[in-house]
């Protein structure tokens, strides 16, 4: 059975269709573009180093001190008196007695007074009672004189009344006057024994008035509120026309040759400036302020840290300089230490972290280094950082550009130096 046309041409031409499709598919393969794959390339990032130099190098450690002091006084009122005068103002400088506020004396001077008055009196009875007592023994002898006159006229009396030459009259009379004579003689006797006990009795009322006639002076004396020493006054209290009781603050002051400066040592240097103090040594410390140097040197140490501190506080006694320091001030201590061997110093932007540096190898790639942080050292005006590591060697090549991406095995291109 044959085909006719028409149904041979509807099979042909679908697989007419499919052909050309296929062979327009072949053909764009066969003519796309070729792909080239290119290998990136690594950035070299440009930065500066410094050729490492280590050797024997003199140190100094930069310190924050509060100005402090270690005597510190408030001078207070120990009457009950009226403000005559205040003769100093904050923050001026006193020499040592100086008077600082007066008081009004004129009560503790009448007081005064009379105590002296007190004193004088019982002085007049003890010149009167040594003045009786010598008189009582010049009388003494010649008392006891009279007393054997009067005696022996008693006997003689009595010899003669028993002859019928005196009658009993006489001889009353005169044992009367023998009777009189000894009493007067034991008076005086009792006189001469009584002394040293009364004589001292006016010596203790003699010592009591000393005491309230001192007591008196030490009290006028207190009127008058002078410096202890030389120093600043910190603070008034009080002015003129004030009425002040016993215990009132007056005037606050410290004493100028006490001032330190405390400041807080970071851990890794109290061991070493420990060691320098148990040897005997001081280091010394200078201060920049008001355009004028300070100078310093190390004490000690406080015994507690301070609540919120982060370390031990090092005090350093203020040994020139002090007059233009006000307590609570800041500065910055630049503090000397002795040299250390195999350091290097190195800019502060060379430094990452608390302890790391990077070296540049010779494949140009960064290498990371943990230092130990000696110090800094001051040369010219500049101030570096003094550091210490095995990797440090001379010739080595420290990275002195600060690299917010710095990591180990980057590549770098050094570019400067310094």
């Amino acid at each position: 059975m044959s085909l006719s046309w028409s149904s041979l041409r509807r099979l042909t031409l679908p697989l007419l269709i499919l052909a050309v499709a296929v062979g327009g598919f072949a053909l764009l393969v066969a003519t796309k573009p070729q792909t080239h794959h290119l290998k990136p390339q690594e950035k070299a990032w440009p930065v500066a180093v410094m050729e490492v130099s280590p050797g024997r190098l003199r140190r100094t450690l930069v310190l924050y001190g509060r100005v402090d002091t270690l005597a510190r006084s408030t001078l207070a009122s120990a009457l009950a008196a009226d403000v005559v005068e205040v003769k100093v103002i904050e923050g001026q400088a006193v020499e040592a007695g100086q008077l600082l506020v007066r008081l009004d004396d004129r009560d503790y001077r009448l007081d005064l007074a009379q105590r002296q008055a007190e004193l004088d009196q019982v002085k007049a009875l003890i010149e009167a009672e040594n003045s009786a007592h010598r008189a009582n023994l010049e009388a003494l002898p010649r008392e006891r004189r009279l007393l054997e006159l009067a005696r022996a006229e008693v006997d003689r009396l009595k010899d003669l009344k028993g002859r019928k030459l005196s009658s009993q009259a006489d001889l009353d009379r005169a044992r009367q006057g023998l009777a009189r004579q000894a009493i007067a003689v034991s008076r005086i006797e009792e006189k001469v024994r009584g002394h040293t006990s009364r004589l001292r009795e006016l010596q203790a009322r003699l010592a009591q008035r000393q005491a309230a006639l001192e007591k008196a002076r030490l009290q006028l004396e207190r009127t008058r509120i002078a410096a202890p020493y030389a120093g600043r006054v910190v603070s008034v209290a009080v002015a003129a026309g004030q009425r002040v009781r016993p215990g009132a603050a007056l005037v606050t002051l410290f004493d100028r040759d006490s001032l330190v400066f405390r400041a807080q040592v970071p851990d890794p240097h109290l061991p070493e400036l420990r060691r320098l103090l148990a040897a005997g040594e001081r280091p010394q410390a200078t201060a920049e302020v008001d355009g004028g140097p300070v100078t310093a040197r190390l004490e000690g140490f406080t015994a507690a840290v301070p609540q919120g501190a982060g370390s031990v506080e090092a005090l350093f006694r203020v040994t020139a300089g002090g007059g233009r320091l006000q307590l609570g001030r800041v500065a910055a201590l630049t503090v000397s230490l002795p040299p250390v061997d195999e350091a290097v110093a190195i800019p502060f932007e060379a430094l990452y972290g608390a302890d790391k540096v990077w070296l540049v190898n010779d494949e140009q790639r960064l290498q990371p280094v943990r230092v130990e942080r000696l110090g800094e050292l001051r040369q010219g005006g500049r101030t570096r950082l003094l550091v210490r590591a095995p990797q440090l060697v001379a010739g080595a090549r420290l990275l002195i550009t600060q690299l917010p991406n710095a990591v180990e095995g980057l590549l770098v291109k050094v570019v400067g130096g310094g």
